[in-house]
Parts: structure tokens; sequence; C-alpha cells
């Protein structure tokens, strides 16, 4: 970095989230903030933090995601994707839903705090809940015709959720 400062006298140097490659374009909202360069190249000690910075989901101290489903759930918790883009993934991610039996052909909704049923789906068998009876494996795409209207809640109580209404799945699946 010293190295760098010294041959850019008169400049910034950029502190980049460390999701992000420095050498390859970087999006301004990647930039953790910047030091200034003095005329000599010597680096000041006053860091400008960037106000427009968005933590990446490794910056945030998310777990390592385990499926393309959680990596970009992170990525639309942190802001770097947008959340229409989850509805296409979910229908062709595999998910766990509450069962009584394997074989059980319906779903079960529960309240969530607001009043309001959700279906509970997750990620990962390590993630469902040790209260559960049992899960079912199952993917996105096969739960809608049974979501009856109610949204599908991905990963409830985990560091990162996301509750995706039965109708941008719907509308995904006719995109399809």
């Amino acid at each position: 970095m010293r190295a760098h400062a010294r041959a850019n006298p008169n400049t910034w140097l950029n502190v980049i989230d460390e999701a992000f490659d420095a050498d390859e374009a970087v999006p301004s909202w990647a930039v953790v903030g910047s030091y200034p360069v003095d005329s000599d190249g010597e680096v000041g000690a006053t860091f400008h933090p960037n106000e427009s910075y968005r933590p990446s989901p490794k910056a945030l101290g998310y777990p390592e995601p385990q499926s393309e489903l959680e990596e970009l759930m992170q990525l639309v918790d942190a802001q770097h994707r947008s959340a229409s883009e989850l509805p296409p993934l979910v229908l062709r991610s595999t998910l766990y839903v509450y069962a009584m039996a394997p074989q059980q052909d319906h779903l079960t909704g529960f309240y969530d705090r607001t009043g309001r049923v959700v279906v509970p789906a997750y990620t990962s068998r390590e993630m469902i809940p040790a209260d559960w009876p049992g899960a079912r494996m199952v993917t996105g795409r096969q739960l809608l015709p049974f979501l009856a209207g109610h949204p599908l809640a991905i990963n409830p109580h985990e560091a990162v959720t996301a509750v995706v209404p039965a109708r941008q799945l719907r509308s995904a699946e006719q995109q399809r």
C-alpha cells in the first residue's frame, strides 16, 4: 500500500472490502473508505469512511454459504444484489419443510411475529429446528401449488432469512 502511495502522490488510498479484488473494477459502494496521500507519497493518518459503503456478507461476519440460495440471500441482505433475483432461484432450490411424516403431501404454516401465516423452509438439514418431528426435502417448485397464497419464510431464526411472497414465486414460474 505504501509503495502504491509513493507511486501516486496527491491521491487517495482506497480501502476495499475484503470480498472484492482490488486489481479488478470495484463498485464505489465496495470502498470502505480512503486515506489521503500527500505530495511526497506518504499516507495520511486520517481515515475518511465512505458513507455509501455496503459491507459484503464476509465483512458482516456471515457464515460461509452452503448453497447458491444461501449465497444469494446473503448478497441480497447486504444490498449487493436485488431481492427480485430470489424467486427463480428458490423455485429450483432444494428446501426442507416441516413434516409429521416423510410422505406428508401438505404444508404446515406457522404464525410469524406479525400474526401472518408463513411456511418455513430451510436450505440445509442442519438448520432444521430440533423440536420439529421431521422434515421432508422438496424443491421450491414442488412447494408452489401448496402455498395457498402464504409466503415462504426461508431460514427463519437464522442470521440471514428471506420471506418470499407466493405471488412472486408464481410470477417467476410463469416467466420460466
